[in-house]
């Protein structure tokens, strides 16, 4: 699934304009990240914590930048996927696919539980906009179904450049909403003081630790570049075009441009890093100064429009339409990202193991579609047939995502990231951070699991 489209050699741009105009797979991971973490775990955790668990939050934004970076590098000086940078791995493989990619799959499968929660989540800020048919549960099915169809439809092209776009306009509205929120609430009963937030960095549980351990894994499955995200970053960069303007590897210039495009992903991960960090607090703050103080959380199909408090009781009832537009972006926005790095993802496995021409584009879009259909006929089947709230299937997709796809996903990265090639191998420093944060993220699984 190597990307065999012309190599033609392009210097990467210098200037700060330049390296903005250039990033891009960074927005898309963004607002696959938002949803079910930021929108929905967020705030509930704080709702049943507080302020306490503010540290987890910032910890779990901030500590994955080298894991992302470090894949990205080598996906770009290799030209390799996903599955084919983690057949570089020790162990044994399958028709030449190693064990930790098929491993990673299966963790993967179970983490769709989210997703599937997310599906059943924006059905139920729908029915209680506009309620289709019969009672609240009838409508949220229909809703369930409309969501599906949209969300398949949205993907049918399956260009990367029409999804950036798509993406980067719900970005920019979910943030703004939220950022809008924040600064609204300063001004009302629920303002959030400086003492309540030095009281969530002490890196305290609170008086329930063994809950709050089981929200820390969660939150570190949840939020800033997932393990997920970090698998299906190497995709973005790959279709947005980087690898492509690196040439070929034997040209006398490729070390220079190689570094070149490296440092506009650092750039770009930067920037995902930050505005997943700012969302995020943004989330937790204003769910634990809304929620907390009376210890109501939010929960069952109407999740979503509970979660509508955050604004209405901070601000009033004209802001109702701010959440819910935020609120229904972020989680299609999630939707539509997530399935579609699912489907190469499905795609990148079979060509590693040659059951399809990964050459061959008209087949890695059948494949693609294929995958997209059945994830999202899967969740829908699940949201519908379960009936568990939708909370629990985002929270314990995510705690899955932290427990076991996390740490698996962190080792590969570390090995192949000492294999990636030396005139673009990170630096000693990098590599002592990228070390620091395995052990950090290691001792916070560890520690409260």
């Amino acid at each position: 699934m190597t990307d065999n489209t012309e190599r033609t050699p392009l210097a990467a741009p210098t200037r700060l304009t330049g390296l903005l105009q250039a990033i891009g797979p960074g927005i898309v991971v963004i607002g696959s990240i938002m949803g079910s973490g930021e929108l929905i775990n967020t705030p509930i955790q704080a709702a049943k914590f507080g302020f306490v668990l503010l540290w987890a939050v910032i910890i779990s934004c901030v500590i994955k930048y080298f894991l992302q970076v470090e894949f990205g590098r080598h996906a770009l000086a290799h030209n390799r996927t996903p599955f084919q940078a983690l057949n570089q791995c020790p162990g044994p493989k399958i028709r030449g696919t190693s064990w930790v990619g098929l491993a990673y799959l299966v963790g993967f499968s179970f983490t769709l539980f989210a997703f599937s929660g997310m599906l059943r989540a924006t059905a139920g800020l729908l029915h209680g906009i506009v309620a289709l048919h019969g009672t609240a549960e009838t409508s949220t099915d229909l809703w369930s179904v409309v969501v599906t169809l949209l969300v398949l439809v949205m993907l049918w092209r399956d260009v990367y450049q029409d999804l950036e776009k798509l993406i980067t306009l719900m970005v920019g509205i979910f943030s703004g909403s939220v950022l809008i929120g924040v600064y609204l609430i300063q001004r009302t009963e629920f303002a959030i003081s400086s003492e309540q937030i030095r009281s969530g960095l002490t890196f305290s549980l609170g008086p329930d630790r063994e809950a709050a351990a089981y929200a820390v894994v969660s939150l570190l499955g949840a939020l800033g570049a997932t393990a997920n995200e970090i698998f299906m970053y190497p995709y973005w960069i790959l279709e947005k075009g980087y690898g492509r303007h690196l040439g070929s590897p034997d040209s006398p210039d490729w070390t220079e441009r190689a570094r070149g495009w490296i440092r506009v992903l650092q750039v770009d991960v930067a920037v995902c890093t930050l505005l997943a960090t700012v969302i995020t607090a943004a989330y937790f703050l204003m769910g634990a100064a809304v929620f907390f103080g009376r210890g109501e959380v939010p929960q069952g199909d109407g999740v979503l429009p509970r979660l509508s408090a955050m604004y209405t009781q901070s601000f009033g009832t004209w802001s109702y339409a701010v959440f819910i537009a935020g609120a229904f972006c972020t989680l299609l926005s999630t939707l539509v990202v997530g399935i579609a790095a699912g489907g190469r993802m499905w795609a990148d496995m079979l060509s590693s193991v040659r059951l399809i021409d990964g050459s061959n584009p008209r087949s890695l879009h059948r494949t693609h579609r294929t995958f997209e259909t059945l994830a999202m006929t899967g969740c829908l089947i699940a949201g519908i047939g379960m009936r568990v709230a939708p909370e629990k299937l985002v929270i314990f997709g995510q705690y899955i995502n932290g427990v076991f796809c996390t740490p698996l996903l962190m080792l590969a990265v570390c090995w192949i990231a000492f294999r990636t090639d030396k005139r673009v191998r990170m630096s000693s420093l990098t590599a002592t951070l990228l070390i620091a944060s395995v052990i950090v993220i290691t001792a916070c699984i560890a520690g409260h699991c």
